[in-house]
């Protein structure tokens, strides 16, 4: 089976198009259509349903999910097979937004080391246009973040997306025939300014007709939890990050009744400068959160 196929099918699944695909592997349309042609006529089946309005896999796509991870990264430690000590060495500076701090960060960090121990990290938490100015600038290779990071010389690999939703305190009184009014009346808590979550809140006060309220930005998801938890506000974020806060009662979900838009999770890499540690540790870091995406109960994960 031909590994640039399957290349091919794992980034049509993760962005949902097969035009993005094609930009990402900087091939042309009808080239990533070919490959996921021949890989569907490899397996004998059907791999997306190309009938529905949005591109989504078949249940065969979705077992080959999976497989194909483990296969491009068995691929990538046959490629290393030959190289005097089968390691790579190097420093790579990688900076992560909170949501990835609270989320897949660890996993990741303990893969990474356990993986190629001869690979140095520096790590740096930061807010999303923090993230976002030090890859620009150079003073990190790898950003770990909730939004693709363009421009010359910098590539963004989409990772698979975690659900946005409201928690309240425990005493708060939503009622079922309103949510979502009676969640905007109230202060909110939200992440910082031109994060995912605010432009979502912004959105929701236009369709309900509200003028916007009180907001609170907070980048850490720590302080967040604690100022629903004192009665501040409820909050709007990305769940995963809460899910401690949320499963131990500290605080509660609630349903606003109306769609929200799920919280994408990228990771964007510097071309400019990038060696194959920083290279392999980027596509490294897609497979964990992936992984860590999957794993998670369906009321978090956005699969």
């Amino acid at each position: 089976m031909n590994t640039r196929f399957v290349e091919a099918f794992l980034q049509v699944a993760r962005l949902k198009s097969f035009r993005a695909a094609a930009d990402h592997l900087h091939l042309t349309q009808a080239a990533i259509s070919n490959r996921i042609a021949s890989l569907e006529l490899d397996m004998g089946a059907r791999l997306f349903d190309r009938e529905s309005r949005e591109l989504k896999l078949t249940p065969v796509g979705i077992r080959l999910l999976d497989y194909s991870e483990r296969m491009l990264e068995l691929e990538q430690e046959i490629l290393l097979l030959g190289r005097q000590g089968n390691e790579l060495l190097g420093l790579v500076r990688i900076g992560a937004v909170d949501s990835v701090v609270h989320t897949w960060l660890i996993g990741f960090l303990q893969s990474l080391q356990k993986t190629y121990p001869g690979i140095e990290v520096q790590l740096t938490s930061e807010t999303s246009a923090g993230v976002y100015k030090a890859l620009r600038e150079g003073t990190i290779d790898i950003a770990l973040q909730t939004h693709s990071i363009e421009g010359e010389g910098i590539t963004s690999i989409p990772c698979l997306s975690i659900a946005t939703g409201w928690i309240a305190t425990n005493s708060c009184r939503i009622s079922e025939q309103e949510p979502l009014l009676d969640l905007l009346r109230l202060p909110v808590v939200t992440m910082s300014h031109g994060s995912q979550p605010h432009h979502a809140l912004r959105e929701l006060y236009r369709r309900v007709g509200l003028p916007v309220g009180k907001i609170h930005h907070v980048s850490s998801i720590s302080a967040l939890v604690q100022l629903v938890q004192a009665g501040f506000g409820n909050a709007l974020l990305p769940l995963a990050p809460a899910r401690s806060a949320i499963e131990s009662g500290l605080v509660k979900t609630v349903d606003c009744k109306v769609a929200l838009p799920n919280q994408p999770l990228v990771v964007s890499y510097s071309e400019t400068h990038s060696s194959e540690a920083i290279r392999v540790v980027a596509e490294l870091a897609c497979r964990e959160c992936d992984t860590f995406v999957r794993a998670l109960p369906r009321l978090y994960s956005a699969i």
